[in-house]
């Protein structure tokens, strides 16, 4: 059994009724979710340039989701194929009042269902050295440290690159 689904078992099973609490629906990012996913980066301090998340959606269109919760999009993620068998997360972030209930690990195991259908055998991304709550999903998912990047981000902080065999 994947690790996402051991995790998605336990979900249903009752452990994580919190989770269960809110509906929250894993869709393809539409354009009219762009204005909510630029809000979202600002509140999480990513910063990325507004077109990047238009180039995810019209390149990668099959691996850019979001998390709808009361009709409203409370995450995003972004991912794509970046070599014939593995696939990258390029950003997840959750909406700060959303944090904690579960739609990060959501996003996740829908990210990585479609690599896997995507043909890829292994999934990588990077995450801040201080970012220790998105380490302990990664790491919940089976992703594991294979090394750090000095000051690789804008800010000089260094990245963990942590990779998982689909």
């Amino acid at each position: 059994m994947w690790p996402e689904e051991q995790i998605q078992r336990r979900l249903t099973d009752g452990i994580g009724e919190a989770i269960h609490s809110d509906a929250v629906i894993i869709r393809r990012l539409v354009p009219d979710d762009l204005e909510a996913a630029l809000e979202i980066d600002s509140e999480v301090f990513g910063g990325y340039d507004p077109n990047i998340f238009a180039a995810f959606y019209e390149y990668h269109p099959g691996s850019t989701l979001v998390a709808e919760v009361g009709g409203k999009v409370a995450g995003f993620i972004l991912g794509f194929k970046h070599a014939p068998f593995e696939c990258r997360v390029f950003w997840l972030a959750v909406k700060p009042g959303y944090q904690c209930r579960g739609i990060g690990m959501r996003l996740m195991l829908g990210i990585l269902k479609i690599f896997r259908n995507m043909g890829a055998l292994r999934a990588t991304l990077e995450v801040r050295v201080s970012n220790k709550k998105a380490q302990a999903l990664y790491s919940t998912l089976g992703f594991q440290m294979i090394g750090i990047v000095p000051s690789y981000y804008s800010d000089g902080e260094a990245a963990i690159i942590m990779k998982l065999r689909l």
